[in-house]
């Protein structure tokens, strides 16, 4: 009888989530290793069965050591999955209460890999005494961001100068953004459109600005 495949048990369970029913018996639950193997199937399996959520696509997409900028995937997640949305944008509820954000599309920059996130939000406007969404799509090339943002309530708040409010971004320069999640300018339209941050302390402070806009409290603890 054959060996058994060694697959890390959390890249067991994301293979159970996305792929379905597998059988157990060809693998073995392991803490330690994933035989190579497996990483480069589901590499190739989640590009062509997008969205993930964004850390079963980390596991199995980390950089070769000898690139120098391997370092800004998983700094870039980070900062997406554990701050922007688990302490911004879903600050009122526990990690466990929320979905992370998903991966929906990739792209290269230093011959790195890197995610392009979505993030979506429904939240209690007290104005209309409805239930709204917000969407974001972002990503980072290592030189700057990106991001669409489709609000159901326009966005009528003092984003204190951090972007252009008048500048239409190129859809070629937002690398891996789906057709038709590009928009036009924030001045054109405060419910939809595509903007251009330099670094993540604006990108932290849009982020927070909206949060504080649409009413959502922090009740995290840090």
């Amino acid at each position: 009888m054959a060996d058994k495949v060694k697959v890390h048990y959390l890249i067991l369970g994301d293979m159970e989530k996305y792929i379905g029913r597998i059988n157990h018996n060809k693998y073995e639950r392991n803490g330690d290793e994933t035989d190579p193997s497996v990483i480069l199937y589901l590499r190739d399996y989640y590009d062509s069965h997008l969205p993930v959520d964004v850390s079963a696509w980390q596991r199995v997409n980390q950089p070769r050591d000898t690139l120098i900028w391997k370092e800004s995937v998983n700094d870039q997640i980070r900062f997406v999955r554990d701050i922007l949305s688990d302490r911004v944008i879903y600050a009122d509820m526990g990690w466990d209460e929320h979905e992370e954000p998903m991966v929906i599309s990739s792209h290269y920059s230093k011959s790195v890999k890197l995610p392009v996130f979505k993030i979506n939000r429904t939240f209690h406007d007290k104005d209309s005494d409805k239930d709204l969404s917000i969407e974001f799509i972002l990503r980072c090339n290592i030189y700057d961001w990106k991001i669409s943002v489709k609000s159901d309530k326009p966005l009528d708040c003092d984003f204190m100068e951090l972007f252009d409010p008048t500048k239409v971004i190129d859809p070629w320069y937002c690398e891996g953004f789906p057709k038709g999640k590009v928009y036009g300018s924030y001045e054109q339209n405060h419910s939809e459109f595509t903007i251009e941050l330099l670094n993540t302390y604006n990108v932290y402070t849009f982020f927070f600005l909206i949060r504080n806009y649409l009413g959502i409290e922090n009740d995290q603890v840090f």
